[in-house]
């Protein structure tokens, strides 16, 4: 997910929602009716999503913005090594723009044809990310293909996505409203297996690096 432009997607996935209901034209009037309705609950569920994410993003700003962000460094630290896996060596970065401060760490990992990706970023209390990022974990769908919702992971929240045919998907972990941790499982590795990676991790220590 492009870190510079989490929040316009958030904007455009509940956009997406909404249009969902209201693209399809019914060709008899009971039809138009029902359309009607799904265009109505979905717009409702969209602007839920919204709200309920926006909501965060306020509660958030309660919060005042950390003067640094964690450096890279300290959150390569953290990043667990998955059991019958080699790990590459970690890959970090920084930046800042605007005053809003990032850094991230992550690493590879194979166990070929399995591949895990683990991702350690923080951006110092940005509002709009965490709002993108909370509309993730409040969100709920599954069908034949797919599935997403939210999950805890200790004490903090989370997310699932996963793609059922491609057997490939995502788990992300909010600590503190400031620190995203983005697990990315594909090749054979399962949805337990990033389960697995989150709940190995001490969020304890992540979320107390950014107190």
């Amino acid at each position: 997910m492009k870190r510079a432009s989490i929040f316009t997607i958030a904007l455009l996935f509940a956009m997406f929602l909404f249009a969902a209901g209201c693209g399809k034209k019914a060709d008899t009037t009971n039809d138009q009716n029902n359309q009607n309705q799904n265009a109505n609950n979905n717009a409702n569920n969209a602007a839920n999503a919204l709200n309920q994410a926006m909501g965060a993003a306020t509660g958030n700003a309660a919060h005042k913005s950390a003067e640094h962000s964690i450096p890279s460094a300290t959150l390569a630290g953290f990043l667990p090594s998955p059991s019958g896996y080699t790990g590459h060596e970690p890959s970090t970065s920084s930046a800042n723009f605007n005053g809003i401060e990032w850094s991230v760490a992550e690493r590879q990992f194979d166990n070929n044809p399995k591949h895990i990706k683990i991702t350690l970023a923080d951006y110092n209390y940005a509002a709009g990310l965490t709002a993108a990022y909370s509309m993730l974990a409040n969100f709920s769908s599954e069908d034949e293909n797919q599935l997403q919702h939210g999950e805890k992971f200790g004490s903090y929240p989370g997310w699932v996505q996963w793609q059922k045919k491609a057997n490939s998907g995502t788990v992300g972990v909010i600590v503190n409203d400031r620190i995203y941790l983005i697990i990315e499982g594909s090749g054979g590795a399962t949805l337990d297996d990033l389960r697995g990676v989150a709940n190995s991790m001490n969020l304890d220590a992540i979320a107390k690096a950014a107190s």
